[in-house]
């Protein structure tokens, strides 16, 4: 028997900077919700469902950071030696990136518009690594996935890279 749909979840403005947020979990998700508020209960002793939320999204973004974008507040003093993979981005090399990026996609269409685009970045080698290019911040800019792809196809061929994502995607079968 098949279950009904979960309602869309909603996220709506109250008033300015406050908004309503409604959705359904999972017993499991809720359980972690619970026991969240069990773990603050001596920060947050109403145990406030918003401010639960605000922590738990604080302690998520910081960790997504560090894993995207070698976000840290203190930044090693002198870099590790240099990896033997020449597709290897140091960690410093990632940072410098993303803030002179701004954490956006840095493609510009033909009419100079930029790409808004901020999910699925990935690191894209200007002078690519097949060609000698080196992962310094002066070969490396973000892009989204789709330009990412674009970029490869311009380089390297449309038939090519569609060998290429078809050879990966049975690899990773």
């Amino acid at each position: 028997m098949l279950s009904p749909p979960s309602p869309r979840p909603k996220l709506a403005p109250l008033a300015p900077q406050r908004y309503a947020l409604q959705v359904t979990i999972g017993q499991a998700t809720h359980d972690k919700l619970r026991y969240a508020q069990v773990l603050l209960g001596h920060r947050v002793p109403s145990g406030d469902l918003a401010e639960v939320l605000d922590r738990a999204l604080d302690a998520l973004i910081g960790q997504l950071e560090r894993r995207k974008f070698a976000a840290t507040s203190r930044p090693r003093p002198r870099p590790r030696r240099a990896s033997a993979n020449p597709r290897h981005i140091p960690a410093q090399v990632k940072r410098q990136v993303w803030e002179r990026d701004g954490g956006q996609c840095t493609f510009v269409s033909d009419r100079g518009r930029r790409c808004t685009a901020c999910r699925c970045l990935e690191f894209d080698h200007i002078h690519s690594v097949a060609r000698g290019g080196q992962a310094r911040a002066e070969n490396l800019r973000l892009r989204c996935r789709s330009h990412n792809q674009f970029a490869a196809e311009c380089t390297f061929g449309a038939g090519f890279m569609r060998h290429k994502r078809h050879e990966a995607q049975d690899a990773a079968e």
